[in-house]
């Protein structure tokens, strides 16, 4: 079972390095952003984070719902702004920057959040 955790949280970085990443590398774009790869980053994000909190479940350490909570809803706004931006680029539409930041936003703030929540900086 240990073996399925670490396996699940090397692809749930693995996601967050190409979301994080492909805002970092492209944010001084004007268009042509990389949506797509936005995209499917934010899906392994949020599938490999509700199975490891299922997991977290199964073997009796559950986690703090509502740093969960909070780090599935800025999931589900970087995704939702992936998909929006991917929809509307593939239309040829333009001001699309917002859908970029947006999810790329979403994603660093769901990094730190990941990061300093249970940081001993509180105590």
């Amino acid at each position: 079972m240990e073996l399925l955790k670490e396996s699940l949280v090397v692809i749930h970085l693995a996601g967050m390095a190409v979301l994080v990443g492909a805002f970092i590398v492209n944010m001084k774009r004007k268009s042509d952003f990389p949506f797509t790869a936005m995209m499917w980053a934010a899906i392994v994000q949020l599938s490999t984070g509700t199975l490891l909190v299922g997991l977290s479940y199964a073997l009796d350490d559950a986690p703090d719902n509502f740093k969960i909570t909070v780090k599935t809803l800025l999931a589900t706004g970087a995704l939702v702004a992936a998909i929006i931006g991917r929809k509307r680029q593939a239309h040829g539409e333009s001001k699309l920057q917002p859908f970029f930041h947006a999810a790329g936003g979403f994603a660093v703030i769901n990094l730190i959040i990941a990061v300093l929540w249970n940081a001993e900086l509180w105590s």
